[in-house]
């Protein structure tokens, strides 16, 4: 019977850079796949979200300015 050999430093150098090798590629595609995700929950394309974010400050704007009035009074 044959005794099992521990892998010694270059084979832990390759080793270690395929682990990273895996995980930078598996990080990178779930990143993609949340980047994708968020993309489309968010819905509409950018102009029309940009137009709704517009709308939302401007009804926040008027609040601020209804509270404002409000305490000058």
């Amino acid at each position: 019977m044959v005794p099992l050999q521990v892998p010694g430093g270059p084979e832990l150098f390759v080793l270690v850079i395929a682990l990273g090798l895996n995980l930078v590629v598996l990080v990178g595609v779930l990143g993609g796949l949340g980047y994708f995700l968020l993309r489309i929950r968010s819905g509409g394309s950018v102009s029309e979200r940009l137009d709704r974010i517009e709308r939302k400050i401007g009804r926040l704007e008027a609040q601020v300015e209804q509270l404002q009035d409000e305490e000058s009074e």
